[in-house]
């Protein structure tokens, strides 16, 4: 008999409740998902719970341990209606642990108000505040100077008045939370938040702008706002930028740790503006949504740098083949390349299309001519005017590069409307003889 069978049997519920409870938190793995929606995939990977726990039935045991997990206790949404007893309940059983609040549509009413005092008391235990609210309401006036030092992740929505504003009051550009919140890393201003609420942004590095469809931003103030984001990693903007093309007396804004940038706009000149005014050397991802064919004409003519950028996406929009091209050519270090029903590698894309013709035969890459004299000028010379449609080799290209493309997904096709033939067509504008030379250069 070994010396575990010697051990005494200790059911499990004999457990202390501070075991249980440790437990217990440990398996909360469906509920902990949501909190990392803006995390990156490197900490989603590390952040994720072991195992989950489900307790069969509620027993007088299983009941203790619940009231003394005081992390069970530390989620409060605020709504109108909603109990002063009930707020008060969940302050004194959450304890110590860090307050997940959520402020919704907070009337100002006088249970409402005692509510909402009761919180501000607590501040110091904010891990996560989400506002919606009018501006005219007494809650975005307590927040002026709160102080929120364990605050890691904010979101405020901001409706104005429905009255109109008086001649005295002027909300615009006000300072929220002014008490302080060192450790906030993730802010989202939706609606008129942008205007009418500016915490203090010196140390977040995920940051959403939501404010389409409202007050323009004057590029002053763009300025200002991306001059207060030193840390930022990822950014997000959707709304409008008066006169958004910058000065060319105006230096860009350095963004050195930017990795993800996401810009929409009803407007086009915006996503070059953007691009135009900062620098961001270490950008990876850039999605445009909505973008026009046009609308990256001014950074295309004037591009900077970006060696590490290996995702565009396109969402919504209909990129011409030579634009997408002008588009690689600035930034040959592009893996991927989203567009509306399309996803494919554009650097492997090149290689596998330059191998092929290559053994085919079909143009000796070091002597093609870049270019072809018309009318109008010399234009690049494209894949189709290497290729004769009516001669066999037309379709045994399209076959092999079908072959080569689809089985080692570097085209993505899988959820498209697109046939194979039809991305075929496609590429024979996209690919050029400079990137095929250029692809030819790196191989040697």
């Amino acid at each position: 008999m070994s010396e575990r069978d010697d051990l005494p049997y200790r059911p499990f519920s004999t457990l202390p409740v501070d075991v249980h409870s440790i437990i217990l938190l440990t398996g909360q793995a469906i509920e902990r998902l949501s909190a990392l929606e803006d995390s990156d995939d490197e900490e989603e990977e590390n952040t994720l719970s072991p195992f989950e726990v489900r307790a069969s039935h509620v027993s007088q045991h299983w009941r203790m341990v619940a009231l003394e997990t005081a992390q069970l206790w530390n989620k409060i949404e605020i709504q109108p209606l909603y109990s002063p007893k009930k707020a008060e309940v969940y302050l004194a059983r959450s304890k110590r642990s860090l307050l997940d609040i959520q402020l919704r549509d907070c009337p100002d009413t006088i249970p409402t108000q005692k509510i909402v005092d009761m919180l501000c008391q607590h501040s110091a235990r904010w891990r996560i505040c989400l506002i919606e609210a009018k501006l005219d309401s007494l809650l975005m006036t307590q927040i002026v100077r709160l102080a929120t030092p364990s605050l890691e992740k904010l979101a405020i929505s901001i409706v104005p008045p429905e009255r109109s504003i008086r001649s005295e009051e002027n909300w615009d550009g006000r300072p929220v939370l002014n008490g302080g919140s060192p450790r906030l890393k993730v802010v989202s201003l939706h609606e008129f938040a942008l205007y009418y609420t500016r915490p203090t942004l010196s140390s977040v590095t995920h940051l959403e702008l939501d404010y389409g469809g409202r007050i323009p931003l004057d590029h002053r103030e763009l300025r200002e706002i991306l001059s207060s984001i030193p840390l930022i990693k990822n950014l997000a903007i959707n709304g409008e930028i008066n006169d958004a093309l910058p000065r060319e007396d105006h230096e860009r804004i350095k963004l050195p740790r930017l990795l993800r940038l996401r810009i929409s706009s009803l407007e086009g000149q915006v996503y070059s503006g953007i691009l135009l005014t900062i620098n961001a050397p270490l950008l990876e991802i850039l999605v445009l949504d909505g973008v026009q064919d046009s609308d990256l004409d001014p950074f295309l003519e004037s591009p900077y740098e970006l060696l590490h950028l290996r995702s565009v996406s396109l969402r919504g929009s209909a990129f011409t083949p030579s634009k997408l091209n002008k588009v690689y050519t600035s930034f040959p270090s592009l893996k991927e390349v989203e567009m509306v029903d399309l996803v494919f590698n554009p650097s492997e894309t090149i290689r596998v299309v330059s191998e092929v013709m290559r053994e085919m035969g079909i143009v000796p890459l070091h002597l093609a001519q870049p270019t072809l004299l018309t009318d109008t000028g010399p234009k690049p010379k494209t894949l189709a005017h290497m290729l004769d449609a009516g001669h066999d080799q037309f379709k045994i290209l399209q076959g092999r590069l079908q072959e080569k493309l689809i089985e080692d997904d570097i085209v993505d096709l899988d959820n498209s409307t697109w046939s194979f033939a039809r991305f075929f067509n496609w590429l024979q504008s996209f690919v050029t003889a400079d990137i095929l030379l250029l692809a030819t250069t790196k191989d040697i």
